[in-house]
């Protein structure tokens, strides 16, 4: 030891152990004996200073009035040991993992403990050394989508791990205990062992959060949004329990004309499923979304039960008061599951024969020896190389396409007859000529529900001209030489006026808004279909049109004042950029703004008008005030005149492929047309179908996963809910999943369901 002035030691350099950078820690970098001496045990201090050659000064002590208590609360005194005390009240404390001591004064400092805790003893415990801050910064280049030149700093941040860990248990359907798989902790600590992973309790909770999170937001652009929303409810059942749940879609089109749908409740409904129930559940979900005032259809499944309700909800409910002509377009029957109705009505014909090709297709894929014989005889005959598949028996497309692949291999599995003495399911040559009737019958009804079962375009429009062949199609086999296809068409044509008499005024409305179409084309098929009921057809459509036009003129008109009173209110404001003089210069300024405000909503014929009743030309503020007038009144024709000009405007014969854009087409337009298209927007987000492309053509029903069954409502409804709006938001900004639980509709429209 060094002494020094006052009883004070310092450490001496050539006794202190042998230290390396590294196990000092990052913090110090201790290169030469001047820096190890930094280090001194001062009685006043943490740092004691040596005494300056030059200039000593001598400072006043003051005294204590009594002995100072001897409590040594640092936390440090926990490493190391007191020594007995000196005559000076110094002491020794020394370490209690290395051993080296430490004098001590009588003021307590414990920096150089600390100092040599923390960083100077070797010999300290792993688990009671001091524990870094849990924070990793690694260099990254760019987001994780576009590389940047420029790196940016990429912090570790436990809540958002945590966050994302939920949205992939919501996303994907994973279980809230997954958490607790052994692997997968495995896995995430391999990827970053700072991550902790959590129960199953706060992965429940998680996901709720998520869940609520949504749904704030959604909440919160849908009253942005300023349009109408059209609806489709469909009931599901929960596998091995007594209850059911009531799912309402809520379909869109966005102020970028594009299509969308979200899944806004999935509600347990009470057993029995009664309209009551139905339509509270209804109403009950569009008032939490603040969507009552702004519906426009509701689309059920063909059922009575759903018929009552749409009664029970206009009875129950102020929600009639606030749809377009009171109510008269919102009842929409599901179409797709008419012509499901009445393919298995076709399908049921010929179940025997249906069955013998099931059970061929099972045989022949039974065994690799069975199928050996069959490759074999397709080599004969010179058959497509092609696989036997059979159906799933509640999708009637899977059935469709095993009975087309089955006529394709028609040669084949009659030259496997021969080859195979044990196969005794052979169809005869009477029932190859029937299938192949079925088939032939049957392929618009795939073409039309293919077409029309679509999500990521408008249906609505297309439904009306595909209905009306599918009909023509039905009338074409009453005349069929196969008893069995005209007994058909006669069942079909029962359910087929049921549905006609109920759905065709919107679905010829939607038509007429083609551009493509307009009332050229409702007038072809209803003079094909019906000639003798074309004209009165066609008179109650262009009423019922009109009808609904008239409305949405007088909420443009509204809309128009509006905004017009908005103008005013910035005009009159004190901080309006313009000083006003007078008052005839502020009934000036409010005439040209409102001027400029209805030009812009009314069109060409408020230009017309704008020579005569420019604000500049005012001699005084009474001529203002009339040409003010002559406005107003000028606008509700213009607005009723559109639907006019629309008609006489023509087809648009530049886009006659599958492939018309007709949202982008109104997209453009919507300047010229502002009511028409506010219409059409609001009819074309309706949907055709209460189901997806995928479900289009089942019949099982809906069912919940057992996983998910025996979750609460409020999960269950957490977890459909959220996972709709996380896979929509990667899908619309170009995202993809290759989850199977969600097929896409291309698979669905390159014909590409599920064969086993």
């Amino acid at each position: 030891m060094v002494e020094t002035r006052a009883g004070k030691t310092a450490i001496n350099v050539d006794s202190e152990p042998d230290i390396s950078n590294d196990d000092m820690g990052p913090g110090l970098n201790l290169e030469t004996p001047e820096e190890i001496q930094r280090i001194i045990i001062d009685a006043d201090g943490p740092q004691a200073e040596t005494p300056s050659p030059q200039k000593t000064s001598k400072k006043r002590k003051r005294k204590r009035k009594g002995p100072r208590e001897d409590n040594h609360t640092s936390e440090v005194w926990a490493h190391f040991t007191k020594g007995s005390k000196d005559d000076d009240g110094s002491f020794d404390a020394s370490c209690n993992y290395c051993g080296k001591q430490y004098k001590q004064g009588n003021q307590r400092s414990t920096s150089s403990l600390w100092h040599h805790f923390k960083r100077g003893c070797k010999k300290v415990p792993r688990s009671k050394r001091v524990k870094p801050e849990a924070v990793q910064r690694l260099l990254q280049a760019g987001s994780a989508t576009e590389a940047g030149p420029n790196p940016t700093v990429w912090k570790f941040d436990q809540a958002r791990s945590r966050k994302n860990f939920g949205k992939m248990v919501i996303a994907h359907d994973y279980p809230f205990n997954c958490a607790t798989h052994h692997y997968l902790k495995v896995f995430a600590s391999d990827l970053q062992p700072l991550f902790k992973m959590v129960s199953r309790t706060t992965v429940r909770a998680d996901c709720l959060s998520i869940y609520e999170e949504e749904k704030v937001a959604l909440y919160e652009f849908f009253s942005k949004l300023d349009c109408r929303f059209s609806f489709k409810s469909d009931l599901w059942t929960n596998k091995g329990r007594d209850r059911g749940f009531m799912a309402l879609t809520c379909h869109y089109i966005d102020d970028a004309w594009n299509l969308r749908k979200r899944v806004i409740s999935f509600t347990a409904l009470p057993s029995p499923h009664t309209c009551e129930h139905i339509a509270q559940a209804v109403h009950d979900s569009l008032v939490l979304w603040n969507l009552d005032k702004k519906a426009f259809s509701l689309v059920l499944d063909n059922s009575t039960v759903n018929d009552a309700c749409i009664t029970q909800l206009f009875a129950t409910t102020s929600i009639q008061k606030d749809l377009p002509v009171s109510g008269a377009i919102f009842h929409q029957r599901c179409a797709c599951d008419i012509l499901n109705l009445i393919v298995q009505d076709g399908l049921s014909v010929l179940c025997d024969e249906i069955a013998n090709v099931r059970e061929t297709m099972k045989y022949i894929r039974h065994s690799q020896a069975r199928m050996d014989k069959f490759i074999l005889a397709v080599g004969q005959v010179g058959a497509p190389n092609k696989k036997p598949a059979w159906d799933v028996q509640t999708r009637w497309n899977s059935t469709y396409l095993m009975l087309e692949l089955a006529l394709e291999l028609r040669e084949a599995i009659n030259r496997y007859a021969s080859l195979d003495k044990r196969y005794t399911s052979k169809p005869s040559e009477q029932d190859w000529e029937r299938l192949k009737a079925l088939v032939q019958c049957l392929k618009p009804f795939y073409d039309a529900t293919l077409k029309l079962s679509g999500t990521k375009y408008p249906t609505l429009n297309l439904f009306f001209p595909e209905f009306c062949e599918v009909y023509l199609s039905i009338k074409k086999m009453g005349s069929s030489p196969h008893p069995f296809v005209v007994q058909m068409s006669l069942e079909m044509f029962s359910k087929w006026d049921k549905y006609w008499k109920d759905g065709n005024i919107i679905l010829a409305i939607a038509c007429v808004l083609d551009p493509r179409c307009k009332l050229t084309v409702v007038e072809y098929y209803m003079e094909q279909m019906y000639p003798e009921q074309c004209a009165t057809f066609m008179n109650n459509m262009k009423n019922c049109m009109n009808e609904v036009f008239k409305d949405y003129v007088l909420a443009h008109s509204k809309l128009v004042q509006n905004q017009a009173g908005s103008s005013t209110q910035q005009l009159s404001s004190p901080s309006a950029p313009a000083a006003l003089s007078d008052t005839r210069a502020g009934l000036r300024d409010y005439l040209q703004a409102h001027s400029k405000l209805v030009q812009n909503q009314a069109g060409s014929s408020t230009q017309q008008l704008s020579s005569s009743s420019a604000p500049a030309a005012l001699s005084d503020t009474r001529a203002g005030l009339r040409d003010l007038i002559r406005v107003k009144k000028s606008t509700e024709p213009k607005l009723k005149s559109e639907l006019e000009d629309y008609f006489t405007e023509g087809l648009d014969e530049t886009s006659l492929d599958d492939h018309f854009d007709i949202l982008g087409w109104w997209k453009l337009k919507a300047p010229k047309y502002p009511v028409l298209a506010r219409l059409t927007r609001d009819i074309l987000a309706i949907p055709i179908s209460t189901v997806a492309s995928e479900s289009t053509f089942s019949t099982s029903g809906r069912t919940l996963n057992p996983g998910r069954s025996s979750l609460n409502d409020e999960s269950i409804e957490a977890l459909v809910c959220a996972q709709d709006w996380l896979k929509a938001a990667v899908v619309e900004n170009g995202g993809q999943f290759g989850d199977p639980l969600w097929p896409t509709d291309d698979d669905a429209a390159n014909g590409s369901p599920t064969l086993c």
